[in-house]
């Protein structure tokens, strides 16, 4: 029973694997005048617009997806294409003028969002603090987020379906709410989207492993607050394991959890957790 655990959670190492390479593969279809392109695509973005993330291509289409101001949306590049070949000396203004028309006309704003929009969409998401960091703790800009240990958090997000957005202070300002309301709200509705069997699984004492993709895996840990004293793993964002700490190898369970979150699309954390009190406290021993 116990190998069977460990191939199990080999499955999702390759998978995890798998999906952080996925966008890159894809565009290995494209010939070679395109990924020139997007070779400078790409740089153009970390050089002159450092704030704008490249997460990566889209599958089965010539598209992108980008985290521009906090939101992640995806950006046809198919006009942007023809526009480098056609006028390739102008290819730094038509990535500048792209990513305009992006926040201007494909981003949601704090002022196009009311709460009774909003509040069917809010869901929460598990991050690291150095990522909220480096997202931006200071001013209405800042992301709303409740504390889930020393080194995690608790954000929030408006999911579209084909972009997301993460709720920050200026969005608790227009709604009139505080962040135990949305947090509140929030897990109301991940529970409705499901927990594929974790808190019964975690109740009888079992070995639970999600890797559903729809984004919220690791958030699901957050419906276990009142089931103290198990191991939790979140080496990414779509990656959660969970069960009893009794007849574990935990440095089997460490060195899988540090092998996933470096190679994670979304990464959270390479630590191993106990759950205790509704927080995850790091289990001692490693690094």
């Amino acid at each position: 029973m116990w190998l069977w655990g460990t191939l199990a959670w080999g499955v999702v190492t390759v998978a995890a694997v798998a999906l952080h390479h996925r966008f890159r593969r894809t565009i290995d279809r494209f010939e070679d005048e395109v990924r020139g392109f997007m070779l400078r695509f790409e740089t153009e973005l970390a050089t002159a617009h450092p704030d704008v993330e490249f997460l990566g291509m889209l599958p089965d289409r010539f598209a992108c997806l980008l985290r521009i101001d906090g939101q992640e949306t995806p950006v046809g590049l198919h006009e942007a294409h023809r526009h480098a070949q056609a006028f390739p000396d102008a290819f730094s203004r038509m990535v500048a003028r792209l990513l305009n028309d992006v926040r201007e006309v494909g981003l949601d704003h704090v002022d196009d969002i009311d709460f009774a929009t909003a509040a069917p969409m809010l869901l929460p998401q598990v991050r690291n603090r150095q990522w909220l960091q480096e997202q931006g703790c200071f001013g209405d800009s800042g992301l709303a987020y409740t504390a889930l240990g020393d080194d995690l958090a608790t954000v929030y997000v408006l999911d579209g379906g084909s972009c997301m957005v993460f709720v920050c202070r200026a969005h608790l300002q227009r709604w009139r709410k505080t962040v135990a309301e949305v947090h509140n709200l929030a897990i109301a509705n991940l529970r409705r989207l499901g927990d594929a069997g974790l808190e019964q699984a975690a109740a009888r004492g079992e070995t639970v492993r999600l890797h559903s993709g729809d984004g919220f895996d690791a958030a699901r840990v957050l419906l276990l607050a009142d089931s103290p004293g198990l191991l939790v793993a979140i080496p990414d964002r779509d990656t959660l394991w969970v069960g009893p700490e009794q007849a574990q190898d935990l440095a089997q369970l460490m060195a899988t959890t540090e092998a996933i979150a470096e190679t994670a699309a979304h990464p959270v954390s390479s630590s191993l957790y106990r759950l205790k009190d509704g927080r995850l406290e790091s289990v001692p021993g490693q690094g």
